[in-house]
């Protein structure tokens, strides 16, 4: 998952405890599809569980759980857009209502394909550690961060919320740009989130 750094050098935990958070949160990616792909295979040959059918537009917990994931996209990609990691603190469009957005939006997917993987005991095992990687992936990366724009971070962070935004205003998109979309890479969760749903559908459809 993308976010205002890329590339950037910190030193290495001295203590084993510290090393192994920096190993998840550098791994966070592999680790948390390891996790969920262990979830899929647990329901599909333990329990036995059957997934909500993403077409059943009556379903309200369908429709929530669509309309979470397509949320989660659309607020990655407002971030995405405006993001020029590294080069500048980003401030202005979703970064103005909190600092992750990213982040943000990836958790209302994680929220929204667990709802229609329809198993929420095992979800919840699963989410747990999960969510425990990325809060210390964004406090890694805040440190980080405070490091690269010393004069600009203190006072952002101070009136922006980490996930949660501290005020309400109509959305900005003036320094979003498809180009910077493209660079970041986030087409690549539209591509994934598709393949996901699609297999998410097979799946319900081939179980009893």
């Amino acid at each position: 998952m993308a976010s205002q750094l890329v590339g950037s050098s910190h030193a290495t935990p001295t203590t084993l405890g510290g090393r192994v958070v920096d190993l998840c949160v550098r791994r966070r990616v592999p680790i948390s599809i390891g996790l969920f792909s262990g979830l899929i295979v647990l329901d599909l040959f333990a329990f036995h569980t059957r997934p909500r059918d993403i077409l059943d537009w009556t379903s309200p917990l369908t429709v929530a759980g669509v309309a979470l994931v397509l949320v989660g996209l659309l607020v990655r990609s407002w971030a995405a857009g405006t993001l020029r990691k590294q080069r500048e603190l980003a401030t202005s469009g979703a970064y103005a209502f909190v600092r992750h957005p990213l982040y943000f939006g990836s958790f209302l997917m994680m929220v929204g394909f667990g709802t229609l993987v329809h198993d929420p005991i095992t979800l919840w095992v699963v989410a747990g550690p999960v969510a425990w990687i990325y809060w210390q992936a964004i406090k890694s990366e805040e440190r980080q961060i405070a490091r690269l724009f010393p004069k600009q971070w203190p006072g952002y962070a101070a009136s922006v919320g980490r996930l949660l935004p501290r005020r309400l205003s109509l959305p900005s998109f003036e320094n979003w740009s498809l180009a910077q979309w493209r660079r970041n890479s986030e087409y690549r969760a539209w591509i994934g989130s598709a393949v996901a749903m699609v297999a998410i559908k097979v799946w319900q459809a081939w179980m009893p």
